[in-house]
């Protein structure tokens, strides 16, 4: 699998992930508390409209509720980053008290809507976490929400997407405050550990 750098425009230049199984675990930094990279203000969760695993629409914008959101774009098919990233995630929410699983949300959006209806996205995410946000939409909401945050996805052309077949994708986690700005990031292989400390501290930042 070929691996690209994604830069995001913002205050700064940030240089992102890329495709999946290209990146490295996430180190603290020097004069930070998180151990995830800082991404404050980069990105906004975009209005675009998805379908939940009840088949319900999803506004990105609107519906997290005010809530802090860690986005992860996958799929049910991906061997190994999306079934280890989301191991991890909810192994960080097991460790998280019962008001602060109330204040933070794991959201999943299939970067392959072709073969990921929202059932099976349902069923998928059931294995991890019931609770988590599932979402599936068109080829064009999914990569417009994607380049809007950031995030690469590389699958192949239509008439190639038979049988058995794999989507490159960012590996990265994004986090998003209550009002859908963006704030941390987590590379993939930061452990559940780092993530629930740094939910933690960005729910008592925003108590």
């Amino acid at each position: 699998m070929r691996c690209t750098t994604l830069l995001a425009s913002g205050a700064a230049l940030l240089a992102l992930t890329a495709l999946a199984g290209c990146s490295e675990p996430a180190q603290p930094g020097d004069d930070s508390p998180y151990t995830g990279s800082s991404i404050e203000g980069a990105f906004s969760l975009p209005d675009l409209t998805f379908t939940d695993t009840q088949g319900e629409d999803y506004n990105l914008a609107e519906d997290p509720n005010g809530t802090t959101t860690a986005v992860f774009f996958g799929f049910t098919n991906c061997p190994d980053v999306c079934p280890t990233t989301m191991a991890d995630m909810a192994q960080a929410v097991e460790q998280l008290d019962e008001q602060q699983r109330e204040r933070f949300q794991v959201m999943f959006i299939t970067a392959d809507p072709d073969r990921d209806d929202p059932e099976l996205v349902g069923r998928w995410l059931e294995s991890f976490d019931p609770s988590f946000t599932g979402l599936s939409g068109s080829i064009e909401n999914t990569d417009q929400a994607a380049s809007d945050l950031g995030i690469s996805i590389d699958r192949p052309e239509p008439e190639e997407r038979t049988g058995e077949y794999d989507v490159g994708h960012g590996s990265q986690v994004l986090v998003f405050s209550p009002e859908g700005d963006s704030e941390l990031m987590w590379k993939y292989g930061t452990e559940p550990e780092d993530i629930a400390e740094d939910v933690t501290l960005l729910l008592d930042e925003e108590a």
